[in-house]
Formats: C-alpha cells, structure tokens, sequence
C-alpha cells in the first residue's frame, strides 16, 4: 500500500489541529477519540480527501470546507464520491492553494490561509496549471486541517534494514524496482505487488 502521506511543506502544519489524511483515516478505523471543533478544512481532491470531509460530518464538525487548487471538474476523486459529499454537505472551496496555518498563542491551527487561483494553461497532466492571483490572500477560520494531497509507499524499512533487505532497490517515486513481468526484485526471492510496484 501507499500509507506514506504526503506534505504540505508550509508553515504551520505542525500546529495542534493538523492532521494527514492516511493517519486521520487509521486512527479513526482503530477507534482513536480525534478532537475535532465546529470547522475543519481538508487539502485535497482525491478519494482520500472525500473520505475525510465525509467522516469530519459524521463526527459531527458543522462545516467541513474541501480546499483545492484546481475545479470540480479536475478533481481525481471518483464523481460518485464528490457528489455523496456535496449531498452530505461538504462546502467546497475550488481555486484555492494553501500558503500557510495560523495557529493561537497555545499552538492550536485557528486559520488556513490561501491563495486564490486560476487556471491556465494544461500541464504534463493534461489539467489546467492552476496560477496564484497576486494579493488574494485568503483566511479561513478553522479548529482542524487534514491534508490529503497524495500519498506514496512507505520504504523507510529498506533504509534501517541491516540484512539482505537494505540491497533492495526501489526508483525515484519511492516504489520497489521490479520486473514488469514477473514483478521479481532484484533480489531473486523477492517480489513486489500493488502500490508498492505501481505507485498509488
């Protein structure tokens, strides 16, 4: 699997409030008490981000905010998934890129402050590049932020391995390399499946 979550890489996501959307998601499943408040933003357009924004309504936060870059109509999500949130009440934010969390003088997240965007021209994707609009900063009043913007396989194992196991080698979008074919590593009793060999 894919349980390595991906960073913001912003000032304040290590605030109190601050969660990533894999981690949120487990300790829900193993039946963890998360505090949540009255408002929560999740980063992202993905099925991860929906699942959050659904299970922040559940728990009962009255206004769960999905905040994404880009449009509706970009968003990766499957559309059966975006709209079950839409039904359940999720307010979406589109055009929106995160820029930094403000947190109280406790060190608890109390805004998300954003960039307005638009879009420009199509990426290597095919999307639309989303480009900030200078001077838009945004705020966000907020008690808790999940950022669910992607994920990539966890192999920190090979690194503090001192057996065979640190010989195994893995590619630059951290996957463990492996034959197409026969999904065989490079050490011969070993093989690779799933995320792990393809990526999320």
């Amino acid at each position: 699997g894919a349980w390595k979550d991906s960073l913001l890489r912003a000032e304040g996501e290590n605030l109190e409030g601050c969660f990533t959307g894999i981690d949120f998601l487990s300790r829900l499943a193993r039946g963890d008490h998360i505090p949540t408040g009255r408002s929560a933003a999740v980063i992202g357009g993905g099925n991860t981000a929906i699942d959050c924004t659904r299970n922040l309504l559940r728990l009962g936060v009255e206004n769960v905010y999905l905040v994404y870059r880009r449009t509706r109509k970009e968003m990766p999500a499957n559309n059966v998934e975006i709209e079950a949130a839409e039904h359940e009440g999720v307010k979406f934010v589109f055009l929106a890129a995160p820029k930094r969390v403000i947190g109280d003088e406790s060190g608890h997240a109390t805004h998300l402050e954003y960039l307005k965007m638009e879009l420009g021209r199509p990426d290597a994707s095919g999307r639309r590049r989303p480009e900030p609009v200078e001077g838009s900063e945004t705020l966000l009043e907020i008690d808790m932020l999940i950022t669910a913007i992607g994920q990539s396989p966890d192999i920190s194992f090979v690194e503090r391995d001192q057996t065979r196991l640190a010989e195994l080698k893995t590619t630059r979008w951290s996957t463990v390399d492996a034959n197409p074919g026969t999904l065989q590593t490079n050490i011969p009793y070993l093989f690779t499946a799933g995320d792990m060999a393809t990526g999320p």
